[in-house]
């Protein structure tokens, strides 16, 4: 049987990718959100770019364990694990 140290490359670059993905997506939210005022002049490029910073962060921080928890709890029902525990 295999160790589970041999496969930690595999941990690591999932994270990397999970990561990547993630910046990924934010990055094209906050320029579908944020294209039309730079665009129409109401906000200059560096008002957007701090206002984005500053959304994005404090949407994960403030709203991230919410989010986790209500596609935990209310979106999928989860049987008792093979193992006892409930997930």
């Amino acid at each position: 049987m295999a160790e589970a140290h041999e496969f930690d490359y595999l941990l690591a670059m999932g994270f990397i990718f999970a990561f990547l993905d993630a910046y990924n997506i934010g990055a094209n939210d906050v320029a579908n959100s944020f294209a039309t005022s730079v665009s129409s002049r109401s906000l200059k490029l560096w008002q957007a770019v701090c206002l984005a910073a500053i959304a994005e962060f404090l949407g994960a921080v403030l709203l991230g364990a919410r989010v986790t928890g209500a596609i935990k709890n209310n979106i999928g029902f989860f049987p008792l694990t093979p193992w006892g525990a409930n997930v």
